[in-house]
Parts: structure tokens; C-alpha cells; sequence
């Protein structure tokens, strides 16, 4: 495929004389003679503008296919800090209104036991409900090894096991093999 095939795909890299394309992703692109990787800086300050880089295969290691990030638990943390905040709600409400504790009466284990899952289901949905929003989405990260260079290559995909990911690992053997 030229140069011309590349950007009509929506990439913006030159391709040398004899050089095909063996393997195309969204953030990784391998050729029978580079590994080329979308930077990851590039794509989360810039948008939509993707910068490439890229090195030869003859000198990068088998890649490496790791797992990250965490899976959602946002609706378990809703569900739990509203229970939360009705189980403290049916205490404080009528403490502040009427300066009654109406769970003195049954004793002071099952008050402290209700004062205890009442805390821990809020804390617990907030907590749930904060790390769904601040960590990262299941990826699978594919890291290209280069012995001697400063940096190495890492190309990310979406979701645990990425189909992609693998296939990108097998093709690259592949190529390494004949090289």
C-alpha cells in the first residue's frame, strides 16, 4: 500500500519503497520492516491529531501483552450510597427534629451495628462510585521492547484479551521470523 493508501485511511505516515502493510489498528500500525505506534501524549492533548512513531522490527523484542485499568462499578456505588444516605437519613432526621434516637430503645450493639452499615454501604458507594471516574477503562497495553534505545513503543487497545492486540502480537512473530 503507498503513502497516498495511507492518508486516504486517515494516517499520515510515509511508507519506503518495498514497505506493506501487515497489520492495522487504530493505535498500532506494522509494516514488514516498523513497528508504528500512535504516541499517547499526541492523542490525549491534541484530539483528534495523532502523532506516529516509529522503529525498526529487526531491532525490537517480542512485544509484550499486558492487562489494565478496572472495570465499572458505578451503578454498585449509586446503589450503595443511597442506602447509605437512607440508613443515616432515618437516624439523624428524626435526632435533629425531635432529639430523639429512635434506635436506643433496641440496645447499644444494634445501634452500633446500624451506625456501622449505614458508614461502610456510603463509604463504600462513594468510593465505588469516585474509582469509576477516575480510573482507567479495561485495556490491553502492548509494549515493543527496544534494547539500546531510549524509549519503547507502547500501543494501547480497548477492553482485557483485545482480539487486536493478539493478532498484532502474532503478525509481529510472524514478521520477526523472516527478518
Amino acid at each position: 500500500m503507498s503513502s497516498q493508501g495511507l492518508s486516504n485511511y486517515g494516517y499520515d505516515i510515509s511508507m519506503a519503497e518495498g514497505e506493506d502493510i501487515m497489520f492495522s489498528a487504530d493505535s498500532a500500525l506494522l509494516t514488514n520492516q516498523r513497528v508504528i505506534v500512535a504516541e499517547l501524549r499526541s492523542r490525549t492533548q491534541f484530539g483528534n491529531k495523532t502523532s506516529w512513531v516509529d522503529a525498526p522490527i529487526a531491532e525490537s523484542m517480542p512485544p509484550v501483552l499486558k492487562n489494565g485499568g478496572k472495570t465499572s462499578r458505578k451503578n454498585q456505588g449509586v446503589k450503595l450510597t443511597v442506602i447509605g444516605g437512607i440508613l443515616i437519613s432515618l437516624q439523624l432526621v428524626p435526632f435533629t427534629l425531635f432529639g430523639t434516637n429512635i434506635f436506643q430503645a433496641m440496645g447499644d450493639i444494634i445501634e452500633s451495628i446500624y451506625f456501622l452499615v449505614s458508614m461502610l454501604s456510603l463509604t463504600l458507594g462513594i468510593y465505588f462510585t469516585l474509582g469509576s471516574y477516575i480510573n482507567p477503562k479495561p485495556h490491553t497495553t502492548v509494549l515493543f521492547t527496544f534494547p539500546g534505545r531510549d524509549r519503547d513503543l507502547v500501543a494501547v487497545f480497548p477492553g482485557w484479551d483485545n482480539s487486536d492486540a493478539e493478532e498484532l502480537g502474532k503478525v509481529f512473530r510472524r514478521i520477526r521470523r523472516t527478518v
